[in-house]
């Protein structure tokens, strides 16, 4: 597992890049906008969202959602002034700080949160802790990513995070939550070149590769294999995503 202080020097180096590499994740973020649209009144007085990042969520969730009192939070303080040019005339309060860590003011009718599951150190744990913060019936929706995620990576480098299926999932959520939504996808981009993969990660801070350090050789030979290993009919290369998305309601005591 990478150390928080890693992850926070990664994606603070990302945010000025992610919103023009971030492709799969904002596709992301738009499935999960449309699931809370089919399957909830769409109004809640406060909503949480963990791990808003650059604010591609959040914009969504104000287009779809009629939220009255809204809060941030990112492990990354830079994101701050990120979301705020989101809500002009007002302020959001913006909590920066480890999700896993720091207390939250309240009761939520909401905690959203797309893509950033996948970096809790403890996530059982930390669904105990989100069901503590919502309100009775209040909804849950975010996603994790399943076995298989960034699979061309991990089988050329051997690293990557530990994802769950969506059973194991179910079955951590079902001693605080009705589970009303779950589902596995596929998104699959093509890139010219294995390198522009490798800029794609860097640029969304979601490297999978350890501590991201390269040798002129190890780079070499990494381009030729994924060449190799993954490339499609008319010569590009392949990165496949595999998010897992939630919708859950919080059971009553």
């Amino acid at each position: 597992m990478e150390t928080v202080e890693r992850i926070i020097t990664r994606f603070s180096r990302a945010l000025d890049s992610y919103d023009l590499h971030a492709d799969a994740q904002q596709q992301i973020c738009r499935k999960l906008t449309g699931i809370l649209s089919r399957y909830t009144d769409i109004h809640f007085q406060r909503a949480l969202e963990i791990g808003c990042g650059t604010g591609g969520f959040t914009r969504l969730l104000k287009e779809s959602c009629v939220i009255d009192e809204w809060y941030l939070n990112d492990i990354c303080d830079g994101c701050r002034e990120k979301v705020a040019s989101l809500f002009p005339g007002q302020s959001p309060l913006f909590i920066a700080g480890n999700a896993e860590e720091i207390d939250f003011p309240g009761r939520f009718d909401l905690i959203a949160s797309a893509s950033a599951f996948q970096w809790m150190k403890e996530p059982v744990q930390f669904l105990h802790k989100l069901a503590g913060m919502l309100s009775p019936n209040g909804t849950l929706l975010f996603n994790s990513f399943a076995p298989g995620n960034l699979t061309e990576i991990r089988q050329l480098t051997g690293k990557g995070l530990t994802y769950p299926s969506g059973e194991l999932l179910t079955e951590w959520l079902e001693e605080d939550f009705h589970l009303i939504h779950l589902r596995e996808e596929e998104i699959i981009l093509t890139f010219d070149t294995p390198l522009d993969v490798l800029r794609h990660l860097k640029h969304t801070g979601v490297t999978a590769t350890g501590d991201g350090t390269w040798t002129r050789g190890k780079q070499t030979d990494f381009c030729r294999d994924y060449q190799e290993l993954f490339h499609t009919n008319n010569n590009q290369v392949t990165l496949t995503y595999r998010p897992l998305y939630v919708l859950a309601v919080k059971k009553q005591a």
